[in-house]
């Protein structure tokens, strides 16, 4: 049975001549085991499956994760890159040192705690068969919290190459476990870079600043985990000059004016100051319940 559905997927890629694409993944010692299985299920139960996956270990993982690894791998043995990492890098210099080892032409991003849904990466390749130009496909994500039928808030992303600048003046533009990106113009900017909990958003700035094209889809391609760490991650103190930094960069690109680059400032800075428990209701109540 598995056999007959490689074979079927592989027909449907070829039928459609989509290009050659992997994703790009990286695992820490603090995942939790069943979550990464699931994460790995929905990236091998695509109607459309990857021709790899380069998984990171970031530093050494316990048993029960690495087993989880390894039945996966069984499952599709010519499929996986396992790159182990001796020390935790985090997560900017795992996924830099992982597109090393990319040997396709597009790069689909995924966190080993998400969901990605069934056609995923089918309608993220009609795009890029459609649009030659595009550098950066994603798309929009529902947050779910211990189960993913528990919808506790929508992260929706603006679709056009207009609207995604005028929206990263502000916010960055793209989820970044939606997307794929094409290696060729991710090496060109630089590839990724560690920022602090923003090395995301400044790669879509270097991106834009470069002039390239992109795009999001208006559908739900993943299924993000959220919990309440992440509201933590967004107040880090540290976050503070990385952010500064982040909106001169946007200044002396001319994305953002004076005017827009203060405002910004100031408005990141008070988001790191709110209290954590204030902080998690403006994210799941008015900027991703929208």
């Amino acid at each position: 049975m598995k056999e007959n559905r490689i074979k079927e997927i592989k027909f449907r890629n070829s039928e459609h001549n989509y290009p050659s694409f992997s994703v790009l993944i990286s695992v820490y010692k603090n995942e939790i085991p069943r979550y990464l299985d699931r994460s790995l299920k929905s990236i091998l139960n695509q109607t459309v499956i990857p021709d790899e996956i380069i998984l990171i270990e970031d530093g050494e993982l316990p048993l029960s994760l690495e087993d989880v690894i390894k039945e996966n791998k069984r499952a599709f043995p010519k499929k996986f890159k396992i790159i182990k990492l001796k020390k935790n890098q985090g997560l900017g210099n795992a996924l830099r040192i992982g597109t090393k080892y990319v040997s396709t032409d597009w790069i689909a991003r995924m966190d080993s705690d998400d969901i990605s849904t069934s056609e995923r990466f089918e309608k993220q390749l009609q795009e890029i068969v459609e649009n030659k130009d595009l550098a950066v496909v994603g798309g929009q994500v529902d947050e779910f919290s211990f189960d993913v039928s528990n919808i506790v808030g929508k992260r929706k992303v603006p679709i056009s190459y207009k609207e995604i600048i005028n929206f990263a003046k502000w916010r960055s533009p793209f989820n970044h476990p939606t997307v794929m990106i094409n290696k060729k113009a991710l090496e060109n900017v630089g590839g990724y870079i560690p920022f602090g909990n923003l090395e995301d958003y400044y790669l879509w700035a270097r991106i834009i600043a470069a002039g390239y094209n992109v795009y999001n889809l208006p559908d739900v391609l993943v299924k993000m985990r959220i919990d309440n760490g992440i509201y933590a991650r967004r107040g880090k103190i540290s976050n503070i000059k990385y952010i500064y930094a982040l909106r001169n960069f946007l200044y002396e690109e001319r994305i953002i004016n004076s005017a827009e680059k203060y405002i910004g400032n100031f408005i990141m800075t008070i988001n790191i100051l709110l209290p954590q428990g204030v902080r998690k209701v403006f994210y799941q109540r008015i900027l991703h319940n929208n």
